[in-house]
């Protein structure tokens, strides 16, 4: 019989392809292993379903669903997920040299178990449609759903201001925060969120944090088409299309989303965006790839709530205009086995035009906040010795924003970045050490954020820089892991440095704050169990001296209200509990995360305990999958915080706090897939079921229950 399965095998981490993994069909005595190409076959498997199980000494075991037909052979790309602390030494010292070498940006492995990663298939069952759903149940989560100029800010363990940059593919974007809630889901196989925001491998991020965002590969050809629809008139739809060969494989999507929002709220909004990925690899030294994102749409700003102030309430204001375009190229060449270099180049531009209606005069203003930036990134990896590896190289980055942002519209802004970072790490057998340090300056060659004269009133009295260096920023990090056995390790991670505020942000009086001196450590210990499964158990601690926090007041000029930031210090420190089951049964799997954190602020010269920080995030979430069956219940509890945020204040009377978070709330989704040649999945799912109206920002309450259908085609 010509029927069965094939497909190839490839480390999920560095996509080089794996030989002599076991593959295997469960209960039946078909079997084979993967060849030097990472190809497999297994044929002459009777009609039927089954579970096809891949494993490899260094890898996580995998299971995979297969169904084999009459006089054809199932296509099955299998990614296997290095296991760093069930391997001995010389095996891990062996990983490290791969993935350093194919992924110069992969940070040091002291940081990996505070690195939360979330596959394409979790996407898939949290029936996530956007970036930001599908990193909402990570460790420590808090997504604020403001509803004004930043739709969406993501923070963890307390770390605001700056929030966590972002990166496509390990290329780091400089200006990226108006757009997580624009990218496309489905065009997403894999999140990396660095929980600890110590990076320093990507680009400039640093102590802000990184949240990496891997794009969809193909290794076999596959088109698929998905159209959902619910709650508010919502519209999800989206059609991929990739396939690979034996040195080059390309991925494309385009979709497009859309919603009214709930009625009188001025909630609409509907983006577009196309997405193009392109791999070649001309010969086994050499990889190239390049990656293209095109987002364009409108988006309401939703109005608010008491207690917000009654410009959030009653102002008319949207994005009618949201277009932005980034461009990425990554060459990765390795000469041998000791050495890789790689460089990245990027560029990017935004245009995004924000209107609103005065509340008084009904007069309509708009503004454009229009901006670019391009740059390159080189890293250089050497594996001094089997016990050693070294990593370097320097960044540029130009970015201008014409117009102005933010604070400075109309006035001129043009800097240049340059950086430069060493990381070492060396084995000494279960023990394993690393360290890093980064240093990056900034030339101004015109920014008019600085000096401004008198008052503030218009800020028509600034006086830009010009040809000014700012002073330099300087991080430090080391950290250790240590494997105390083949199923338990210990690890420790810390990092220091300075981190300047976002360009745009002014101090009460209307200067550019100071730089922040953040210090970072975290401590703990991991487990693993059977397959996939692990628990974690972290304690951390992050001091920030002369933090760069909203001071609850505003400024307004020219009828915009603008958001006005002070220096303090704060502390947050803490603990996390992550657990990961593996597949029970082969139908069942589940996790749970909590986050318990204790906040102090820096208030009239002493510490006080922070109200302003939630001291309990949990989430959690069972998925059950059987003979074509999916059913999905997810979770998340937020602890009470509070938030002077968009709050109307009384001049000269103290700041009026909103009470915010203490909420549980549950998503549902499930669904039935069926079809062997062309596969089907007919979906329901169910956000926010008890219809609990939380708010993570004073005023902008969740919509409240929303239920959709959705249909998605695979051939």
């Amino acid at each position: 019989m010509q029927q069965g399965v094939q497909g190839k095998v490839r480390d999920r981490e560095t996509l080089k392809y794996l030989r002599s993994v076991n593959l295997t069909i469960e209960e039946t005595s078909y079997g084979t292993s993967s060849k030097p190409d990472g190809s497999y076959k297994i044929a002459g498997i009777p009609e039927g379903k089954y579970m096809l199980e891949a494993s490899m000494v260094g890898y996580y075991p995998v299971s995979h669903i297969v169904v084999v037909n009459k006089n054809r052979f199932s296509n099955i790309q299998i990614d296997l997920e290095p296991e760093v602390i069930l391997i001995d030494s010389v095996d891990i010292l062996g990983r490290k040299k791969c993935n350093y070498i194919y992924v110069p940006t992969l940070e040091s492995g002291s940081l990996q178990p505070v690195i939360s990663m979330v596959s394409r298939q979790e996407i898939v069952n949290q029936g996530a449609i956007s970036l930001i759903d599908a990193i909402k149940y990570v460790p420590g989560a808090l997504i604020e759903t403001r509803g004004r100029k930043v739709k969406h800010f993501f923070s963890v363990r307390g770390q605001r201001y700056p929030y966590p940059d972002y990166a496509i593919n390990g290329i780091w974007q400089r200006e990226f925060h108006e757009m997580p809630y624009f990218i496309s889901a489905s065009d997403i196989e894999e999140v990396e969120i660095i929980r600890s925001s110590a990076a320093f491998l990507t680009g400039l991020s640093g102590l802000a944090g990184i949240i990496n965002i891997k794009t969809r590969e193909y290794d076999q050809p596959e088109t698929s088409a998905e159209l959902e629809y619910g709650a508010f008139n919502t519209l999800h739809s989206h059609v991929s299309h990739g396939a690979g060969y034996k040195k080059f494989s390309y991925a494309a999507g385009l979709g497009y989303d859309k919603t009214d929002g709930p009625d009188q709220k001025n909630a609409a909004e509907g983006i577009g965006n196309i997405y193009c990925r392109f791999n070649w690899e001309p010969y086994k030294e050499l990889t190239i790839s390049t990656n293209l994102y095109y987002l364009d749409g409108k988006r309401e700003l939703a109005l608010a709530e008491e207690p917000a102030g009654k410009r959030f309430r009653e102002e008319i204001s949207s994005f009618d205009q949201i277009r932005s375009t980034l461009i990425n190229l990554k060459v990765n060449y390795r000469p041998g086995e000791k050495a890789s270099t790689e460089v990245h180049v990027f560029y990017a531009d935004r245009k995004p035009v924000f209107k609103w209606e005065d509340i008084n005069s009904n007069e309509i203003f708009e503004i454009s906040e229009k901006d670019h930036e391009w740059g390159v990134n080189l890293l250089q990896t050497l594996n001094l010795s089997h016990k050693n590896t070294l990593r370097f190289g320097g960044l540029f980055n130009h970015w201008i924003a014409p117009d102005g942002k933010r604070f400075y519209i109309g006035k001129r802004c043009d800097l240049e970045t340059i950086s430069g970072v060493v990381a070492d790490e060396h084995d000494f057998g279960p023990f394993v050490l690393d360290g890093a340090i980064r240093w990056s300056g900034t030339y101004m060659n015109d920014y008019g954020a600085f000096n401004i004269d008198g008052s503030g009133t218009g800020f028509s009295g600034v006086t830009p820089v010009v040809d000014e260096w700012q002073p330099a920023n300087l991080q430090v990090a080391l950290g250790f892991r240590w494997n105390l056995s083949k199923t338990l390790m210990g690890f420790y991670h810390s990092a220091t440095g300075k981190i300047k505020p976002r360009e745009g942000s002014l101090d009460e009086d209307l200067n550019e704050p100071q730089n922040e001196t953040r210090t970072k450590f975290d401590l703990g210990i991991q487990t693993v169990l059977k397959q996939t499964g692990k628990i974690t158990f972290t304690g951390f601690l992050v001091n920030q001296k002369d933090a760069i926090v909203y001071s609850g007041n505003t400024y307004e000029q020219n009828g915009l209200v603008m958001e006005l930031y002070e220096n303090r210090d704060e502390d947050h420190f803490g603990v996390e509990v992550e657990v990961l089951s593996p597949r029970l049964m082969n139908y069942f799997s589940a996790f749970i995360n909590l986050t318990a954190m204790r906040s102090v602020t820096e208030e009239s010269g002493q510490m006080k305990r922070s109200d302003e920080f939630p001291e309990i995030i949990t989430n959690g979430g069972i998925l059950f999958e059987r003979s074509g069956l999916d059913f999905n219940l997810f979770w998340k509890y937020i602890g009470g915080f509070e938030s002077s945020r968009f709050v109307q204040q009384i001049q000269g009377e103290p700041t009026i706090y909103a009470p915010l978070g203490d909420y549980f709330v549950t998503d549902i989704s499930g669904g039935y897939s069926f079809g062997k040649t062309i596969t089907t999945r007919v979906y329901l799912r169910i956000q926010n079921l008890t219809d609990i109206r939380y708010s993570t920002v004073a005023g902008y309450p969740d919509f409240g229950r929303r239920l959709s259908l959705g249909l998605k085609t695979t051939f």
